[in-house]
């Protein structure tokens, strides 16, 4: 209450109220919400508050400035290459792998690569991708096939394996040492 009344003050230097050189009429205070407001001066007397309230009419604000476009960021090993690490955003497990792949690289744009996954063009940004260095044997369709576990079967052309003779429990199994070369003997009934 009290600054209303300070900001409705008349003022002899600029001959108007701060509230009038900031808005341009005077402010109601509650006394005048029920009494019938005189109305002073409407266009105010002062040449320099006419001045100013016309030239803060005609301000605009000031059009938006663009400084030219940012520029994308992409790492170097990945601009060339032909095949890429997919990372995955979901939740993963412990020991699973952050990334998928390699998978080869159908069309690169600024933002954007498209990646071939398991047969279909896939839109992907580059914040997810990461350079694969394959050699040039390896395809794509390498790749996305698990590799095959060696067969247990022996060649016809490889020689037999020698089988070693199982030797028979003796007292050096007997006695056990620990950590600190400590010997410990166990009893009979843990043998």
């Amino acid at each position: 209450m009290v600054l209303l009344g300070i900001r409705s003050s008349w003022r002899v230097d600029p001959g108007c109220s701060p509230a009038e050189l900031v808005y341009g009429s005077t402010l109601r205070i509650p006394g005048e919400f029920l009494q019938p407001h005189d109305a002073r001066t409407v266009e105010p007397d002062v040449p320099f508050l006419r001045h100013l309230q016309q030239t803060m009419r005609s301000f605009q604000p000031p059009t938006p400035q663009f400084h030219g476009q940012p520029s994308v960021y992409v790492p170097a090993n990945l601009a060339p290459a032909k095949f890429v690490y997919v990372r995955k955003d979901s939740h993963k497990h412990p020991l699973q792998r952050p990334y998928d792949g390699p998978y080869l690289v159908l069309n690169k744009s600024d933002k954007f690569f498209t990646v071939d996954i398991k047969g279909r063009p896939e839109t992907i940004s580059i914040d997810r991708l990461k350079a694969a260095f394959v050699t040039q044997l390896t395809t794509a369709s390498d790749t996305d096939r698990p590799p095959e576990p060696p067969s247990a079967k022996p060649q016809a052309n490889s020689p037999p394996q020698p089988v070693l003779p199982t030797s028979s429990p003796s007292m050096d199994n007997l006695v056990t040492k620990t950590r600190s070369g400590r010997s410990v003997r166990l009893p009979s009934r843990f043998r």
